[in-house]
């Protein structure tokens, strides 16, 4: 049962109705819009009572609204309360009724748009993506994680109920949706969503002492078939055809696929449903407590008394009566004495355990090569399926191959092989041509720059660091028989080695030269005005009559 208020309970024991609505996408829209909705689900199917299932809920909901205003895969979540007949005022909360999303539409030419979809059980129908369990793991941790995974959470008492601890080797060749009904078989049951979205595991065999709900009146029918014979026996059924037993064939005998069974776990559900006594029956127009659920247990007609069953499959219509059909589905054989398997059962337990035993070997391939040496292993995961393999870091795609290609989020290593056109040889990215827009000149630290590749005139005196070339940047003779330009000499900072010819033009035409000289400088004209320095001392031009003559000569002065 759901939990609920004090205040339904109060209202539900008087007169009263049912208020429903539907949110779809965040929106609410109630009876004006809703022509109708129904919601159901088999936990066990629909047949013979099958342990070990994981079944989706269904939801079929039709509305009169445009198609565009749902969106696509949108969630549907159904609510109902109950409201007083003596006072309309007096309502109870909101009952959730389930989390679906759709999946097929289609819209008439009235515009009554009707909406079908599952709940968020066949999200599971795909491998994990990632795990950060040491394998093999326990059980219930398993179940932790594949519901951390689609977001669900654990239900109570599935926590309560999941105390065994058995070991489960790594699903590799399992999806998620497989892995937990393989698990829920250990414990006699089937793994089902709750009104809120909780994964909980739900027994065939466990039945409270005292029904939740009368199916011996206020129906509109019921079916009730003869009871099973005790349980008296347990034996799960894994690959090549090995099993495991418990008990003895004398009454009824659960047969229970699972490739997680041990002996040890046939031996702790059979201390479970010893003396179980599986009561089939089927009800219609139930008058049904909103706060059911699959699992509750129920009062049905036994002979000219009554005896206690329970709800596993429920079908409900959202209206102002809420009905609904509910059900301990029958064994649809005979209950064979002999042990019998039909031909359609054979060949599909073939072709399972065929597969199972083609992928068994590949998954010990796989583990042979993969292992955790330490840390969180849930840094790395994978995920592969008809369209695309992806492998998984911290949650994080690093690697997709598709339809699109390969593309890779990260660095790339590689010491050899092609990359785009190019070789790869010893860590060297060999690259025949290349066109790069933008190089920085400091990642040039090698080699030598051909001449050829500067352009003619292309190097001015702005573009050298501060404009200025020191002597010992000068190589012997590079100035030789060339112009320097009239304001490229500072005239008093200038050092002449070896031989100066040209300063400015051909014709050395300095007013006055300050500097040394420590070779010789050649000029071919030179004209001194007064004097100049040599040595610290001044030479100058003098004159002198001798004999009558005027002499000019240089000298000190």
């Amino acid at each position: 049962m759901i939990n609920t208020s004090t205040l339904f309970y109060t209202i539900y024991s008087g007169s009263h109705t049912h208020e429903v609505k539907l949110n779809i996408a965040g929106r609410d829209y109630g009876m004006d819009t809703l022509a109708s909705l129904k919601t159901s689900i088999a936990t066990f199917g629909t047949g013979s009572p099958t342990i070990g299932l994981a079944p989706a809920a269904e939801i079929t909901a039709s509305l009169y609204l445009p198609s565009s205003a749902v969106p696509r895969m949108a969630a549907l979540r159904p609510y109902v309360r109950l409201v007083s007949s003596d006072d309309p005022s007096v309502v109870s909360e909101w009952l959730p009724q389930g989390l679906f999303y759709v999946d097929t539409r289609q819209q008439d030419e009235s515009g009554l748009l009707t909406l079908h979809g599952y709940d968020g059980m066949l999200r599971a129908e795909r491998p994990a993506p990632y795990s950060s369990l040491q394998w093999p793991a326990l059980d219930a941790d398993v179940v932790g994680e594949i519901c951390s995974i689609l977001g669900f959470t654990v239900d109570a008492r599935t926590a309560a109920l999941m105390t065994s601890g058995f070991r489960i080797n790594l699903p590799a060749q399992y999806t998620m949706r497989e892995t937990l009904r393989f698990i829920a078989a250990l414990y006699g049951g089937s793994f089902v969503l709750t009104a809120s979205n909780a994964l909980r595991l739900l027994p065939l065999w466990q039945r409270g002492s005292a029904p939740d709900h009368d199916l011996t009146a206020a129906i509109q029918s019921i079916s009730v078939s003869l009871a099973f014979p005790a349980c008296t026996g347990v034996r799960f059924l894994t690959e090549n055809d090995a099993e495991f037993f418990a008990g003895s064939e004398t009454g009824y005998v659960y047969e229970i696929a699972s490739p997680f069974a041990t002996q040890t776990a046939a031996n702790a559900l059979l201390n479970r449903m010893q003396g179980f006594v599986y009561r089939p029956y089927s009800a219609e127009g139930v008058i049904l407590n909103p706060a059911a659920e699959p699992g509750d247990t129920v009062r049905i007609p036994s002979g000219s008394s009554t005896a206690l069953s329970s709800l596993f499959t429920l079908s409900r219509s959202f209206d102002s009566l809420f009905p609904a059909d509910v059900s301990a589905p029958e064994d649809e054989e005979l209950d064979h004495e002999y042990p019998y398997e039909s031909a359609a059962d054979r060949a599909y337990t073939r072709k399972l355990q065929n597969m199972q035993s083609e992928l068994n070997v590949q998954a010990q391939a796989i583990s042979a090569k993969v292992s955790r040496t330490g840390g969180d292993s849930r840094s790395f995961g994978w995920y592969l399926d008809a369209d695309r393999f992806s492998l998984y870091s911290d949650t994080a795609e690093v690697l997709r191959a598709d339809d699109e290609g390969l593309r890779v989020n990260g660095t790339v290593y590689a010491t050899s092989g092609q990359i785009g056109g190019c070789d790869i040889e010893n860590g060297t990215l060999k690259i025949a041509n290349a066109n790069i827009e933008n190089l920085n000149a400091s990642k040039i630290t090698a080699g030598t720059l051909n001449v050829d590749r500067i352009g003619t005139g292309s190097i001015t005196g702005g573009k050298i660091a501060d404009e200025t070339i020191e002597s010992y940047n000068l190589d012997d003779g590079s100035v030789v028989n060339r112009v320097i330009g009239s304001s490229a000499v500072s005239y008093g900072k200038t050092s002449f080695q070896t031989t100066l010819d040209q300063v400015g033009t051909n014709k050395a035409n300095i007013d006055v030269l300050y500097g040394y000289f420590t070779g010789y400088a050649h000029f071919s004209q030179l004209e001194i005005d007064t004097a100049f320095y040599y040595g610290g001392k001044t030479v100058g031009l003098s004159s002198a009559t001798i004999s009558g003559r005027t002499l000019q000569y240089l000298g000190w002065q």
